[in-house]
C-alpha cells in the first residue's frame, strides 16, 4: 500500500509539472512559439533589382546591366540529378562533377533553387530551356549584372561591386541585402548604392514540415535603381586614358565656373567586371599587385606628389600682391642661386640671363622664383599656398588625401626651393587642377562636383569656396606668363600648342626619392580667351614636364575646342 500511495504522489506531481509545463508553452509564450511556426512555415525566394544605371553628360552609358543566363537545381522536385547534370555539361562545357559540387555549395533549403552554372551562354540555356520538361528540378533563371560598355573607363571614379564584409551584414539585412549580394564597395557605386540598388522582389512560399514548397502565397516585383547622370564626358575620359598608354599618373578635367569634373583619369586602370565576375585570378593580381602598381588607386585623389614647378603660379601671384615684386622685376639667372654654403641649381645649368615674372614662368627659372621666395617669406608662401586649396581637403564627395605643406621651420635653402614647389611640399591632381581653374576663372576657388543628376532630380553644382585674393592685374601678368609657356617656341609647354585652340598653361618637374626619375606636371586651362576647361596632368618618374603631360594637355584641349563637345 506504501508503495501505490508513492506512485499516486509522483504521478500527481508529473502531472503537475506536465501542466505548468504546458501553460508556459502555450499562455505564457505561446504568441513566440506561434510566430516561430509561422515563420517555419513561410519563406522567402528573393528577386534582385536591377541595378539603376550611370550615365555621362551626354546620356552615353558607363554603367548598365546584361542578363545572364543563370542554371539552377531546385532539389526538391529533381527526379534524376545525373540526367540534369549530364545534360548541362553537355552543353555548357564543364564537368559534372565540377556541377555537382558546385550545387553541394550552393544548396540550402530544398525549394531555394541553387545555382550550378552561374552565366551559361544563351544557345545553351535556350536548348536547356526547351527540354525542361524531361528535366524535372531544373530552372533557368534570367537575371540582371552589372555591365561596364566602356569597360575600363572611368573605373576608379565608378568603383566596383562585392559582397559584403560579415560586419556589414546586420546592418544591410534590413535593405534586404543577403550574404551574397553584391554592393558598391568603392567610387560612386559606393557612395550612391541606396539609390543604385533599388528594392528587391520576391517570391513569398508556403513550405510543409520537409521544407518542401505547399503553395505561392505572394509575389512581389523588384523595383529598379534610379539612373544617375554625372558631369563626366565619356569621350573625353576614354581619350585622357588612352594617352597615358602603358605611364603610371592622373589627369582631372575640371570646368573653371561651376567646378564640374568632365574628366578624371587613373592610370594603369583596372575593369570593375573582373570584380562582377569573381575572377579569382584575376582579382588576386589586382590585390596582390607583384609589381605595386597600384591598379586600384584612384592617382587623381589618393596620390601625392611634389608639385615642382606649377607652384610658381601661385608664388608669382603672392609676390605681385603683396609688392615685393612687379612684373618687370628682373632677376639675373647664372645657372644657381649660393644660399650660405650651399649652391641651389637651376634646372638650366647654363643660366637663363636676365629675366622678368612673365619669361620667368615661360623659361620656368628656379633662381628666378628662389629670389622671389625669399622676398616673400615662409608665412606668406604657406598662406598663399593655403589660399589656392593645397594642403586641406577640397570638399570631393569621395575619398581623397589633403596633401601636405611644411609645418616645421624652413631653412632659408629649404624656403627658396618651397618656392618652386620642393621639400615636404604635396599635393593631389585635383588640388592641381583647382588651382588652374583660379588662374582661368578670375581667381574663384571652385569645389569639385560629379553627380549632375539622381533620377529626375536635378543636382546644384556646389557654391565656390571663396575667392583666392588675386587682383585682376596679377592675373593678366600670371596668365601671360602661361601664354608664353605655350606658345612661344622657346617655352617650356610648347608641345601642348595646337592651332586647334590656344593653350595657357605650366610645366612643372618634381624630384623624386629617385635620382633621375622625376614626376612631370603640366596645368593650365583652354580656351585662354573663354576658359572652358581647367587641366592638371601628372606623369609619375616621367621626366619633364614638357613631355607626357603637355601633349595630353593639348589632346585634352583639341578635344574641347571641338563644336559639339561640352
Amino acid at each position: 500500500m506504501d508503495r501505490l500511495h508513492t506512485l499516486r504522489i509522483f504521478l500527481v506531481i508529473g502531472l503537475f509539472a506536465l501542466f505548468c509545463r504546458l501553460f508556459y508553452l502555450q499562455g505564457l509564450r505561446g504568441s513566440y512559439y506561434r510566430g516561430l511556426a509561422e515563420q517555419n512555415r513561410m519563406r522567402v525566394v528573393p528577386d534582385p533589382p536591377p541595378r539603376g544605371l550611370i550615365l555621362d553628360r551626354r546620356g552615353r552609358v558607363l554603367a548598365a546591366n546584361r542578363t545572364v543566363y543563370r542554371i539552377a537545381v531546385i532539389p526538391q522536385e529533381v527526379e534524376d540529378l545525373d540526367l540534369i547534370l549530364n545534360r548541362v555539361s553537355e552543353l555548357v562545357g564543364e564537368p559534372a562533377d565540377k556541377l555537382r559540387a558546385r550545387l553541394k555549395k550552393e544548396q540550402t533549403l530544398v525549394f531555394m533553387p541553387a545555382t550550378i552554372v552561374p552565366d551559361a551562354p544563351k544557345q545553351a540555356a535556350l536548348e536547356l530551356e526547351e527540354e525542361r520538361w524531361r528535366l524535372p528540378g531544373l530552372l533557368i533563371r534570367p537575371e540582371p549584372i552589372r555591365h561596364y560598355p566602356l569597360g575600363r573607363t572611368a573605373a576608379h571614379l565608378l568603383g566596383y561591386l562585392s559582397q559584403p564584409k560579415p560586419d556589414q551584414l546586420p546592418l544591410l539585412k534590413r535593405y534586404g541585402i543577403r550574404p551574397r549580394t553584391l554592393i558598391g564597395r568603392t567610387g560612386l557605386e559606393e557612395l550612391l548604392d541606396p539609390v543604385l540598388r533599388g528594392e528587391a522582389g520576391g517570391r513569398m512560399v508556403e513550405v510543409n514540415h520537409r521544407g518542401r514548397q505547399v503553395r505561392l502565397v505572394a509575389d512581389q516585383k523588384a523595383r529598379p535603381g534610379e539612373p544617375v547622370t554625372l558631369t563626366i564626358d565619356a569621350a573625353l575620359q576614354s581619350l585622357v586614358e588612352d594617352a597615358f598608354g602603358a605611364s603610371a599618373g592622373a589627369a582631372v578635367v575640371l570646368d573653371p565656373e561651376t567646378g564640374a569634373v568632365l574628366a578624371m583619369a587613373s592610370s594603369p586602370g583596372y575593369s570593375p567586371e573582373t570584380f562582377v565576375r569573381a575572377d579569382s585570378d584575376e582579382l588576386n593580381l589586382l590585390f596582390k599587385d607583384p609589381e605595386n602598381i597600384k591598379p586600384l588607386v584612384n592617382r587623381a585623389t589618393l596620390a601625392t606628389y611634389p608639385p615642382g614647378s606649377i607652384a610658381k603660379l601661385v608664388v608669382g601671384a603672392a609676390a605681385l600682391e603683396a609688392g615685393v615684386i612687379t612684373a618687370e622685376t628682373t632677376f639675373e639667372c647664372h645657372g644657381g642661386l649660393q644660399i650660405g654654403d650651399r649652391l641651389i641649381h637651376c634646372w638650366n645649368h647654363d643660366g637663363h640671363g636676365p629675366v622678368d615674372l612673365p619669361h620667368a614662368l615661360m623659361h620656368s627659372c628656379n633662381v628666378y622664383f628662389m629670389h622671389v621666395g625669399l622676398r616673400l617669406g615662409k608665412a606668406r608662401l604657406l598662406d598663399a599656398y593655403s589660399r589656392t586649396g593645397f594642403g586641406r581637403p577640397t570638399e570631393w564627395p569621395l575619398p581623397e588625401r589633403k596633401g601636405n605643406l611644411p609645418q616645421k621651420r624652413l631653412t632659408e635653402g629649404e624656403v627658396a626651393m618651397f618656392a618652386f614647389g620642393q621639400t615636404v611640399f604635396e599635393c593631389t591632381p585635383l588640388q592641381a587642377a583647382i588651382m588652374a581653374a583660379s588662374f582661368a576663372n578670375g581667381g574663384a576657388l571652385v569645389q569639385p562636383w560629379v553627380i549632375q543628376k539622381v533620377g529626375s532630380r536635378q543636382m546644384k553644382p556646389p557654391p565656390m569656396r571663396g575667392m583666392v585674393g588675386w587682383s585682376k592685374e596679377t592675373l593678366e601678368h600670371i596668365r601671360e606668363g602661361m601664354h608664353l609657356v605655350v606658345q612661344d617656341p622657346e617655352g617650356t609647354g610648347r608641345r601642348a600648342k595646337t592651332t586647334r585652340v590656344t593653350v595657357a598653361g605650366k610645366t612643372g618637374t618634381a624630384q623624386t626619392h629617385k635620382p633621375g626619375q622625376n614626376h612631370a606636371w603640366f596645368a593650365g586651362f583652354c580656351p585662354e580667351e573663354h576658359p572652358r576647361a581647367a587641366i592638371a596632368v601628372i606623369a609619375e618618374f616621367g621626366g619633364s614636364g614638357g613631355d607626357l603631360p603637355t601633349e595630353i594637355g593639348r589632346t585634352i584641349c583639341e578635344y574641347v575646342a571641338l563644336p559639339e563637345t561640352l
